[in-house]
């Protein structure tokens, strides 16, 4: 919780998610961001965070904003292993999630629309080609429950920011509120 004039970085970054379209996370303050850091550092910055609804963050931003692939490499290069693991694994399941959901986020992206490189499915043993997308999600669930030592329904996970950060844009424009 932020105390007068003091904002914590995790509700720093929620302020400046807000202000790339993705409000899905709940605030602590009524801080308001007045731009977001470079896309490099607000990869990494994700990354670090000790929340993990603010880490898992990092699907939402590749799947709004595809262009922010580009500074994943330097992105990596500011973290230290653990941290650049936990950004692989929530690019790699950004990129799945991406063609899963891609007729519903096509629309809400625009012009910013891409496709995400795959630059780490084969680290993680997922197959290429006409594997189908649900078995690759699984497959890289249980590479991320292996690899950081963590169990959780990682699938389900990755699923869960997918669906929520959609599901909000669809809310706003009932609202009248997407721009």
């Amino acid at each position: 919780m932020a105390t007068a004039g003091v904002v914590s970085a995790e509700e720093a970054l929620v302020a400046e998610l807000e202000l790339l379209g993705i409000r899905y996370l709940s605030r602590q303050t009524s801080y308001q961001a007045a731009q977001v850091r470079p896309p490099d550092r607000l990869l990494a910055d994700l990354a670090r965070q000790p929340a993990a609804r603010v880490r898992q963050a990092i699907i939402a931003v590749l799947l709004a904003h595809p262009g922010y692939a580009d500074s994943v490499p330097e992105a990596l290069a500011r973290l230290d292993a653990p941290e650049a693991l936990t950004l692989r694994l929530f690019y790699t399941a950004a990129v799945l999630l991406q063609k899963r959901y891609a007729e519903r986020l096509r629309p809400e992206v625009g012009d910013e629309w891409r496709w995400l490189l795959d630059r780490f499915s084969a680290e993680f043993g997922i197959p290429a080609g006409d594997t189908p997308l649900i078995r690759k999600l699984e497959l890289l669930a249980r590479a991320h429950g292996t690899r950081a030592g963590v169990t959780a329904n990682w699938a389900g996970t990755y699923d869960n920011v997918a669906r929520k950060l959609i599901r909000r844009w669809e809310m706003e424009r009932q609202w009248g509120q997407k721009k």
